[in-house]
């Protein structure tokens, strides 16, 4: 098997972490050509990546184009599994791995509390057997790669041009799903202790969050900086590519830090460690989450907490948060790749 076509079209974490899949195929087939198809928006996150021969964006509604759909594939590898996805493979003559969404399982989970997850792999471990068709031994962590220029051009448009004197610090506090965010005042706290021992607090989301955004930076004070809604993509990703440190909700942009090398703090409230996203290996880590029988609560972590209280992010303190973060930018591994 050498030429290879990958299929994942979203969500953002989902398809940060093909990045494992071709790792793994490029250790075990080195002689391996790489095609990934994903959506519009996510497809500059592999621009430079030296694994693929090609990266290919398509919008929502868009047809695959007539140069993928007429080459020869030794196998379509589609880690979407859904009608779309098999709609738009449906003409391609190649041997076919799905992405085994394990649907039995979260079911039994969310509506009877039946763990049967115990010897599932992660995402990115299930990704690889839907490519090779075997279980993975050693999983790669999720990476990506970014250009020098790229992120020298991101670093200089973005971040005052003495920013590399203070060590940075991300801050992720917003998701699509509301249920997964921690409490606004108590992302505020952890920027106010970092940013009082020389840390620059960088607060970053989408445009929709430029507003809650603003309003943190002001709770922070004047040494944050907010970049919400003013980003791309690749140059959210150019720039965490210089962090040392970030803290962020079970999101994309949680698992794009990791990707990029950063240390990272992850809050896991509605949703559990069972659906496959849990973080493993390097760089450091650290896991925010409260063990109560009503989490995981939705697959996706929903907008409404329905035991009203929210507790599984309003018992976590940001006193904890901090001895945790604290503790994290201490580990021997150097803090900025």
């Amino acid at each position: 098997m050498r030429n290879f076509l990958v299929l994942r079209l979203s969500s953002m974490g989902d398809v940060i972490v093909t990045a494992s899949l071709f790792s793994y195929l490029k250790a075990n087939t080195p002689e391996a050509s790489i095609t990934l198809v994903t959506q519009n928006g996510y497809a500059p996150l592999f621009a430079d990546d030296p694994r693929l021969a090609c990266v290919i964006g398509i919008d929502p509604k868009e047809k695959l184009p007539p140069a993928v759909l007429h080459q020869k594939w030794d196998i379509v590898v589609d880690l979407q599994n859904s009608r779309r996805s098999r709609t738009l493979l449906a003409s391609i003559d190649a041997k076919r791995g799905y992405f085994d969404k394990l649907h039995g399982k979260r079911l039994a989970l969310l509506l009877f509390r039946l763990d049967t997850y115990a010897r599932s792999p992660t995402v990115p471990g299930r990704y690889i057997e839907a490519a090779t068709g075997n279980p993975p031994g050693e999983i790669p962590v999720p990476q990506l790669f970014f250009s020098d220029s790229g992120r020298q051009t991101a670093f200089a448009t973005w971040l005052p041009g003495d920013i590399t004197e203070h060590r940075l610090l991300a801050l992720f506090p917003f998701s699509a799903w509301k249920n997964k965010e921690w409490l606004a005042e108590s992302y505020a706290a952890v920027g106010r202790h970092f940013m009082a021992e020389g840390w620059v607090p960088v607060i970053m989301g989408g445009k929709g969050d430029a507003a809650a955004a603003q309003k943190m930076q002001s709770a922070i004070g004047g040494g944050c900086i907010s970049l919400a809604g003013r980003l791309s993509l690749y140059e959210c990703g150019a720039l965490l590519t210089g962090f040392s440190l970030a803290l962020g909700n079970d999101t994309g942009l949680a698992h794009l830090s990791r990707a990029c090398g950063v240390r990272t703090g992850i809050f896991f409230g509605p949703t559990t460690r069972h659906f496959g996203f849990f973080p493993f290996g390097s760089p450091a880590f650290r896991i925010f989450e409260e063990s109560l029988l009503c989490r995981p609560c939705h697959a996706h972590g929903g907008n409404r907490c329905l035991r009203i209280t929210h507790d599984c992010m309003r018992r976590i303190a940001p006193e904890v948060v901090i001895r945790q973060l604290e503790e994290l930018t201490e580990a021997d591994a150097p803090l900025v790749r």
